[in-house]
């Protein structure tokens, strides 16, 4: 697990990766083997090779997330039914298969 706030050698391997400050960077088969620990430390960032997979973020930092989002602009629901509605989806096996998980 790396802090990215003080990792430069993550930082220089990945500069178009941008951070969000205190997200720990943990490599997708250390994330596997005990998944629940990391949704506790609120936002990890899932790596592999060095490359950003995606991130785990706990409930009550989603729902917060979600909160500021609709309140900062109001039309955001009715953007987001409009791509749900036009967005092509992909299968998540799909997904998976994709990423060896």
């Amino acid at each position: 697990m790396i802090n990215s706030t003080s990792n430069t050698s993550m930082e220089t391997k990945n500069k178009n990766m941008p951070f969000i400050l205190g997200e720990e960077l943990v490599p997708v088969r250390e994330a596997q083997k005990n998944i629940t620990k990391y949704f506790d430390k609120g936002l990890v960032r899932v790596t592999k090779n060095g490359k950003s997979l995606g991130y785990l973020i706990a409930d009550d930092m989603l729902s917060e997330l979600i909160e500021s989002i609709e309140s900062s602009n109001p039309n955001f629901l009715t953007r987001m039914d409009k791509i749900k509605k036009t967005t092509k989806r992909i299968p998540l096996n799909k997904v998976l298969g994709e990423y060896g998980l």
